[in-house]
């Protein structure tokens, strides 16, 4: 989603929409909201532009998304918006929206498991997984499974930070190392 690195700048404001989402029970809202936001930023490159031009008086820019979205979007988003277009710092609209959702999910104790794998999964390979990462973490567990054929066979499976890399390629690009270390010693 994101299409720059500035997580750090993004944080607080992601947290300041965590604490009013929680203060005032509308973290689904905001949540909502924002990935609504965050995907037109992404897929739209007119209204990125229009967005993130520093070429705009900041005030008239806001005042056309403010009747652009009209009343269906809350206070804090809209208060995020005027924030960043009155900061310039527009283009960290898409790493607040990750930020926001990665602290929503610490929040609701969810952790997200990516497997990578070269044939599908099944059913009950899906559930081992996620029944193992839930006994570990004490978190509910979000499966996301992507096939990726040039893996040969093995998964690969990322929680957070941690990357577990048990696929075939990996196991043969290692032993084609061990082989051409042994061979310079010959």
């Amino acid at each position: 989603m994101a299409l720059n690195v500035s997580i750090t700048a993004a944080r607080p404001y992601a947290a300041a929409l965590i604490d009013i989402g929680k203060e005032t029970g509308t973290l689904p809202r905001i949540h909502d909201e924002l990935m609504a936001l965050a995907k037109v930023y992404d897929e739209d490159p007119e209204f990125r532009a229009f967005f993130t031009s520093p070429r705009l008086d900041p005030d008239e820019k806001f005042r056309v998304l403010r009747k652009a979205l009209g009343e269906e979007f809350s206070r804090p988003v809209l208060g995020l918006l005027a924030v960043l277009i009155r900061k310039g710092r527009e283009l960290l609209l898409d790493n607040v929206a990750d930020q926001f959702a990665r602290f929503k999910d610490l929040a609701e104790g969810k952790v997200h498991i990516h497997v990578r794998t070269a044939q599908p999964l099944s059913q009950g390979e899906k559930d081992a997984i996620r029944e193992k990462v839930e006994a570990r973490t004490g978190k509910t567990a979000l499966l996301h499974e992507k096939v990726d054929p040039s893996l040969i066979g093995g998964t690969v499976v990322r929680v957070g930070d941690v990357v577990v890399d048990g696929s075939l390629k990996r196991k043969l690009s290692a032993l084609r190392k061990d082989l051409l270390a042994k061979e310079k010693l010959y």
